[in-house]
């Protein structure tokens, strides 16, 4: 143990350092997950379209939602 150091400091650098080197899943591997919110059937505040289920959305304040990208309106 380094001086200076309490055994609770030592404890949170070696997880910290655990945490920092882990991949990106078990065992390196990919997980699947796309780390995105999901808000199907909400109302987006800035463009005023449904959110689609397989859309990524973002929470605007407490209540409000909104398209991590707009679709792009075509008409």
């Amino acid at each position: 143990m380094t001086a200076g150091y309490t055994p609770q400091q030592s404890v949170i650098g070696s997880e910290s350092k655990r945490l920092a080197d882990a991949g990106p899943g078990e065992g390196g591997k990919d997980t699947g997950e796309d780390h995105f919110a999901h808000a199907s059937g909400k109302t987006c505040s800035a463009c005023g379209r449904a959110i689609e289920p397989k859309q990524a959305a973002r929470r605007r304040g407490e209540t409000d939602w909104v398209h991590d990208v707009c679709p792009v309106v075509t008409d």
